[in-house]
């Protein structure tokens, strides 16, 4: 939360692209000027992210919300901040992590001896997908599911789809319990 130099409050909000653009209800033009969201503009928002996500990208959504001034914040905004609607986008930026280059010959050394690699991630399911293909854990006959897909499973549908799992997105550490 930033004290503008004209009084008013500026709330700033990075995350998870998924997340951050569910709220989001106006975007910056290339001008600075907030305008409203559009289905266009939201779906033009949206195919970056999957295509960031799809080249094997973690993708945060930069964003913010303004307040008239500071006792126009809600009370006790420290605890709870009022950062889950009406934000403007900023940005969108994908970051990488590129793989080790010793990543691949472990992951296909395990493979060889018989070991049941799996990647289990909070990442989104695409970028899950591209990094695991690139690692060799995700093959043509394998699944990509997300945790909390996987959490509605009832035990024998758990017990059937774990034979094809080979990749976990937006797991919970109780998610990766249950695998």
């Amino acid at each position: 939360v930033v004290e503008q130099a004209d009084g008013s409050v500026r709330l700033f909000v990075k995350g998870a692209s998924e997340w951050v653009m569910k709220d989001v209800t106006k975007w910056m033009d290339e001008h600075g000027q907030s305008q409203p969201m559009t289905d266009a503009k939201m779906k033009e928002l949206n195919d970056t992210i999957m295509s960031m996500a799809s080249n094997a990208l973690r993708t945060l959504a930069l964003g913010h919300r303004d307040f008239p001034n500071k006792s126009s914040l809600p009370q006790n905004w420290e605890e709870s901040p009022p950062d889950h609607e009406e934000l403007t986008i900023d940005c969108i930026v994908g970051i990488i992590d590129p793989l080790r280059s010793d990543v691949k010959d472990a992951v296909r050394t395990a493979q060889e001896a018989g070991v049941v690699v799996r990647m289990i991630t909070g990442d989104n399911i695409a970028t899950a997908k591209a990094i695991a293909r690139q690692c060799g854990i995700l093959t043509d006959d394998g699944t990509a599911i997300e945790g909390p897909v996987f959490r509605k499973l009832t035990p024998a549908q758990a017990d059937e789809q774990l034979k094809h799992i080979q990749v976990m997105a937006r797991s919970s550490p109780e998610d990766k319990h249950l695998l």
